[in-house]
């Protein structure tokens, strides 16, 4: 089983890869808290707006019950002509918090007495200073003037308007009546805020982030050579959706464990059954280039082995002091053995014939079987005189040799060395021609061939 390979070592060093992605846990916080704000803003919203508008009706039901509160003492005051308790009863009405102003006129619309900023008819007195709250409370009210008419009742009953009082009050002053009741609100969203938060951070993390990170360095942990070793184990309590997910994971490991081992197996196997394979195919090719350059009947080397080994021995003689030599041997009058004694025995002569001539060759040379009854030898690093020599003592060991069935028989043996210069098939030709000599002049003997087309005297003569 592999261990960390190369791939692996190439993730760690590609930024790409190594780079640790944000954690899922922390996204989700931020976006279900994101929603919780967006939420509370509107809630807080709709919560002000609401207390807002009760306010204002709290504040103009306010403004009409004061004419059943102040109108009599007003009536009686004006109808006395009494300007002092006039003037006392709308200081104490303006001291009350939802009036910006009050006045009282005549029967006829002078005015005659007022408390606050008063205005006139084209500009209604406004509520609050110049802070920001109070410019966000004038832009949200309005001003409100509300007109209650004087008439004081003799004892006769008759009706006698003596003027009227005017009480103006604006609804910004509504902002200033839930101010508190808006404080509280966003201390409270902001208290409610701050806990969500932390509940989330803490219970979130501990039951999501938590095994989430152990899957993730588990699976990070993983290799070929620790796969479903060490099962997975959730350091969490209960039992949940996690704990599932942990047994599936550890049954798919546990299955990607046994199909590594049955791939490795099924490689070694592959990799034994290929080495076999091998051994035979290198066996079997050797058996067949030894079968192509071997003659099946003597177990000599055929005509293809001894082509092979006239042309490396060629090659060797171009270098300085290199050189070699052909011997051309032939059975003398074979032909009359198949005649008299068939052709088996004519197979076993040349097989008696091929063991005499191995035993008599030197280690480096190379004997085969040239064609029909014919053989050669290829002398390495050898000259005319001793090729001829070796011929001759070949010669000698044949005609000494009985031969199954028929007895003692001769061969001839035509001899050439390689001259500087000259070509594989002008050798061969010349011991061939050397061979034919020996056939002319009596047989049983070694000829040899020199490089003007002439031949040496026999060593032996014809018997």
């Amino acid at each position: 089983m592999a261990g960390p390979s190369q791939q692996a070592l190439a993730d760690r060093d590609d930024p790409a890869r190594t780079a640790r992605p944000e954690p899922l846990v922390g996204r989700v916080i931020r976006v279900i808290f994101l929603w919780y704000v967006l939420v509370a803003v509107a809630l807080t919203g709709v919560q002000l707006a609401f207390e807002y508008r009760s306010a204002q009706r709290r504040l103009l039901a306010d403004v009409a019950a004061m004419q059943r509160t102040f109108s009599p003492g007003l009536e009686d005051a004006l109808w006395r002509f009494n300007l002092d308790v006039t003037r006392g009863i709308l200081s104490g009405i303006r001291e009350i918090p939802a009036v910006v102003a009050v006045e009282v006129r005549d029967e006829a619309g002078r005015r005659i007495a007022s408390a606050g900023r008063t205005g006139d008819d084209d500009h209604p007195p406004r509520a609050g200073g110049e802070g920001g709250l109070d410019r966000l409370a004038r832009a949200l009210g309005a001003p409100v003037s509300r007109t209650f008419p004087l008439v004081h009742v003799d004892e006769a009953g008759r009706r006698h308007p003596v003027g009227a009082w005017t009480v103006h009050s604006d609804t910004a002053l509504a902002v200033e009546q839930v101010r508190n009741t808006l404080v509280v609100i966003l201390v409270n969203s902001a208290i409610k805020s701050l806990m969500l938060w932390l509940i989330f951070v803490v219970v979130v993390r501990r039951m999501v982030g938590r095994p989430l990170s152990q899957v993730r360095a588990f699976l990070e942990d993983l290799d070929g050579d620790g796969l479903g070793q060490r099962p997975f184990v959730l350091a969490t309590r209960g039992r949940h959706e996690f704990h599932a997910l942990t047994d599936a994971l550890n049954g798919m490991v546990a299955k990607l464990r046994r199909s590594f081992e049955d791939n490795e197996t099924l490689m070694r196997d592959l990799r034994q059954m290929n080495a076999t394979l091998q051994a035979r195919v290198a066996e079997r090719t050797r058996e067949l280039e030894v079968l192509a350059t071997t003659d099946r009947l003597t177990g000599l080397s055929n005509r293809r082995g001894l082509d092979e080994a006239v042309a490396a021995e060629a090659l060797r003689a171009r270098r300085p002091g290199g050189g070699f030599a052909l011997i051309l041997a032939d059975v003398d009058h074979f032909k009359a053995i198949n005649d008299l004694h068939g052709h088996r025995a004519g197979d076993e002569v040349l097989a008696a014939l091929s063991a005499a001539l191995r035993a008599g060759i030197r280690a480096d040379d190379v004997l085969g079987r040239w064609g029909g009854e014919e053989f050669m030898v290829v002398c390495p690093d050898t000259g005319l005189a001793a090729a001829a020599a070796l011929a001759e003592d070949l010669r000698r060991r044949v005609e000494a040799t009985r031969l199954p069935g028929v007895g003692r028989r001769t061969c001839s043996f035509g001899v050439a060395a390689l001259t500087p210069g000259e070509s594989v098939e002008s050798l061969v030709a010349r011991a061939d021609a050397a061979l034919y000599r020996c056939k002319r002049q009596g047989r049983n003997r070694v000829e040899a061939g020199l490089a003007d087309g002439t031949g040496t005297r026999p060593l032996r003569g014809a018997a």
